[in-house]
């Protein structure tokens, strides 16, 4: 029981914080609602940090960037702190798709030179090497690898690798030389392997490793340019190695298919 001061003083105080005073019931639903939407604003953006670009510009002119990536854990970044992204006119569109189930990864590395243009994407599929437009079958599990180095010249790189469900693919790729024509395509599950070294001028190269376990490993550093087939295709697995010293005039033919 209040007395009467006691009284007058409650009622001044109810009448100055409205007509209603919050029991420490109240405060505790008030309390749990505040946390459950704290919860629901927090979750878009966890879901969106899942993605990752860090690309750094240090000169150049007409740099044109294109970055596409569908799901979670895609990452496009430098290669290391001391990685460069010259060159006047360098186009480059990458594209990365996954369900989020393993980390896909583009990792740049110098890349410095003039018109220089790739196109690779990873979870993606292209139809041609002059197809500009990935496509994304919903099937990606992620895992895919792959590290861009030029330092060149008028070089076309595109590509892509794509797994449908699951297996990690993985690409390297270094080139250091002008005039290069290169297209890459990993399809299937099972883990696909290439890595391409060229280092001499105006290669033509086309690299396709369709289903199951495929490793190619390719050179080119010769005299003379080189124009390149290679298919692997079918149940089996498969691999090959070649370190290209051409000095037939005019250049060398290479041909290779294995069903």
């Amino acid at each position: 029981m209040r007395n009467e001061n006691e009284q007058r003083a409650w009622d001044m105080f109810a009448k100055s914080v409205g007509p209603s005073i919050w029991t420490g019931k109240d405060l505790g639903k008030f309390f749990a609602a505040g946390v459950l939407l704290g919860v629901l604003i927090c979750l878009p953006i966890v879901a969106i940090a899942d993605n990752e670009i860090t690309i750094d510009q240090t000169g150049g002119t007409d740099l044109a960037i294109s970055i596409e990536q569908i799901g979670s854990k895609n990452a496009i970044k430098m290669y290391d702190s001391g990685s460069s992204l010259n060159g006047a006119n360098m186009s480059l569109h990458l594209y990365q798709a996954s369900q989020g189930t393993y980390q896909n990864t583009i990792e740049l590395w110098h890349l410095d030179g003039s018109n220089n243009n790739v196109r690779w994407g990873q979870g993606g599929k292209l139809s041609s090497s002059t197809d500009t437009t990935f496509s994304y079958d919903g099937l990606e599990s992620g895992g895919h690898y792959a590290n861009l180095d030029i330092h060149g010249n008028d070089n076309n790189v595109s590509g892509w690798q794509a797994n449908s469900g699951n297996g990690a693919h993985t690409y390297n790729q270094l080139i250091w030389s002008d005039g290069n024509s290169v297209y890459v395509e990993q399809r299937g599950n099972i883990d696909k392997t290439l890595n391409l070294t060229i280092k001499n001028d105006d290669n033509t190269v086309e690299v396709v490793q369709r289903e199951y376990g495929h490793s190619a490993t390719i050179e080119l550093d010769g005299t003379d340019p080189t124009n390149l087939n290679l298919l692997q295709q079918g149940g089996t697995n498969q691999s090959y190695t070649l370190y290209q010293n051409c000095v037939t005039v005019g250049g060398c033919n290479v041909s290779v298919v294995q069903q």
